[in-house]
């Protein structure tokens, strides 16, 4: 008895070889690929926007064109016609050397090297030019921490291939020195500002502020 069971197990063992060796000679290969590109191209393709030196209370403009890179706009590609996306802003870092880098949102932190630029955020007007159902601007100062101060727009492949910006700097002044209309000043331009929350400590005085503008698509459809 012993050995016919024994005689079985053999037999299973060789019949599961047989199987996993039987599998073992023939395979079928699916080649998966997959050309990535990005959706969205911004203007000036520098990726700067330079202010130069400014004063109080000084209202300078400068601008960018947010438009549909040319993959997105060619013909074959009509399963999509619309690009969602959003302007948001970060902080800025720098180095002893110039040299610049974004905060790290994973540890609110700059990169070994860097300290954090006094902000330049609160004060950037995000304003499209031609305003439409799609856009939604922001004003200057704002708080950039608030989710709800976010400039968003949408694209169209048929009837809305770009959309232009018109990123505003209304520059804040340092405590103890700010005009006496600096409150009317402030609410000419958001009048639900505060004008006391954005005075800047007189120990920035003279220093180089800066903010990143990130442009990031939040849906393809």
């Amino acid at each position: 008895m012993k050995k016919q069971i024994a005689l079985s197990l053999i037999g299973i063992v060789v019949v599961a070889g047989g199987v996993a060796g039987m599998s073992a000679y023939e395979a079928h290969v699916i080649n998966v690929t997959a050309h990535v590109e990005n959706a969205l191209k911004v203007l000036p393709i520098t990726g700067e926007l330079e202010f130069g030196t400014v004063f109080p209370q000084e209202y300078r403009a400068k601008s960018i064109v947010i438009t549909t890179s040319e993959s997105f706009c060619e013909s074959s590609q009509r399963r999509v016609l619309n690009i969602d996306y959003k302007i948001v802003q970060k902080p800025k870092c720098i180095n002893e050397a110039g040299e610049y880098a974004p905060v790290d949102y994973a540890t609110h932190s700059c990169p070994e090297g860097y300290k954090e630029m006094p902000s330049l955020c609160p004060y950037l007007s995000k304003t499209p030019v031609n305003q439409g159902e799609t856009e939604s601007g922001v004003l200057a100062f704002h708080d950039p921490d608030d989710p709800a101060f976010v400039a968003t727009g949408t694209l169209n492949k048929d009837n809305d291939l770009s959309d232009d910006w018109v990123i505003d700097l209304v520059v804040p002044c340092f405590e103890g020195f700010c005009s006496q209309d600096w409150p009317d000043f402030v609410r000419s331009y958001n009048p639900d500002a505060d004008p006391s929350a954005f005075m800047l400590p007189a120990e920035l005085e003279s220093s180089t502020f800066g903010c990143d503008l990130w442009v990031e698509v939040t849906n393809i459809y």
